[in-house]
């Protein structure tokens, strides 16, 4: 394994630059074969979450595309993490050491600059897990649309024991084509215009890294919204693949970034303003969306009162009476509410089949 040790270098702290600031965008090689794509880099940027990002690494060390490499960031971690990584003693795995937390986009960044020459980069979340085919059906799709220089694929939402509670996909009526399709610019514009539509966040997500370069990489001033921002100044300048597989299982647990509602919601208001100022500030419905989100996740973890005080925030924010007999339920009843939550979200997400896909290699991390 090789590490860098690196200080909060001023670079990190950069808001994005203009497209013209950086190098000129070049296309990925022509595949011929399993490595024929050219190496792909993955970021993991990291902070005291030692056991979740060694599950992390290895399911990326677990992919049956063979060329590619892992650069693990590790954000001030004081919980053991960096010699954890060190123990797995992998050349494919670099670590970077950062002297201090400095959030996840700047230690994204860090993690770009620690990518060489490679053409491809994709990026994971530390707590979140790829089926062993991920980058392969990715590359595979991209190689058959040059046009597109970056890809996403759909997910399954899991809890902390890994069972799946429900499906997210770009759109809400399948593709013609689960193994690519092209979504032009000007569509893929228009789905991010009123939220992080991109299945998975940052974990499904793989591009040119002269794309990415090309477009600054992460802005510093809308946490927990980076890849929202970053994803809609790609699909400014090209055109998105997106694989319709579930690829990708997304943890939801109340430890995540996304589960700060205020953050959130923050730094939603500034992609609004910024991106889209003529759609005024956020609606209620979308500050009520995320009130019901971590009310879901306290009521998973077994804190009944949070939960219904998070439901009772959302009914209040959202004008929606409806959710007040969910805080009644999760305050009386919640393990009750929890089941009927996962059959309801179940129920309406997940599309036939996609269970048979993800449990064999779920059921792996399980054991």
């Amino acid at each position: 394994m090789e590490q860098i040790v690196e200080a909060n270098h001023p670079a990190l702290w950069r808001k994005a630059a203009r497209p013209d600031e950086h190098r000129a965008v070049r296309p990925g090689p022509d595949p011929e074969g399993q490595t024929q794509h050219g190496t792909v880099v993955v970021v993991i940027p990291t902070y005291n979450r030692r056991d979740l990002v060694v599950q992390s690494v290895r399911s990326v060390l677990d992919q049956t595309y063979s060329d590619v490499r892992c650069v693990v960031v590790d954000n001030g971690s004081t919980d053991g993490t960096s010699e954890v990584l060190i123990d797995l003693r992998d050349p494919r795995v670099t670590l970077v050491t950062l002297s201090a937390p400095c959030g996840a986009a700047a230690a994204r960044n860090a993690g770009l600059q620690a990518a060489g020459s490679a053409p491809w980069v994709a990026f994971l979340d530390n707590d979140d897990l790829w089926a062993p085919t991920k980058l392969e059906r990715q590359l595979a799709a991209l190689a058959a649309n040059p046009a597109a220089l970056w890809s996403a694929t759909a997910c399954v939402h899991v809890g902390p024991d890994l069972r799946v509670r429900w499906a997210a996909r770009l759109r809400q009526e399948p593709p013609p084509a689960s193994e690519g399709t092209v979504v032009p610019s000007p569509e893929m514009i228009s789905l991010l215009s009123e939220d992080q539509r991109v299945p998975a966040g940052c974990s499904s997500g793989l591009a040119s890294l002269d794309l990415v370069l090309a477009n600054g990489g992460f802005n510093l001033d809308v946490p927990g919204c980076e890849d929202w921002d970053l994803y809609l100044r790609l699909a400014q300048q090209s055109p998105l693949v997106y694989v319709d597989l579930p690829l990708v299982a997304y943890r939801v647990w109340d430890g995540q970034t996304s589960a700060d509602v205020r953050a959130q919601v923050q730094s939603a208001s500034v992609m609004r303003a910024r991106y889209f100022p003529q759609s005024g500030p956020l609606t209620r419905s979308y500050r009520a969306r995320w009130e019901q989100e971590a009310a879901r996740r306290h009521v998973a973890a077994g804190r009944r009162w949070r939960g219904a005080g998070r439901y009772l925030r959302a009914a209040w924010t959202g004008r929606a009476p409806g959710q007040i007999a969910y805080a009644v339920a999760a305050a009386a009843f919640p393990s009750f509410t929890e089941k009927r939550l996962r059959r309801v979200e179940r129920a309406r997400s997940l599309p036939d089949g996609w269970q048979e896909m993800v449990e064999p290699w779920l059921a792996e991390w399980r054991a």
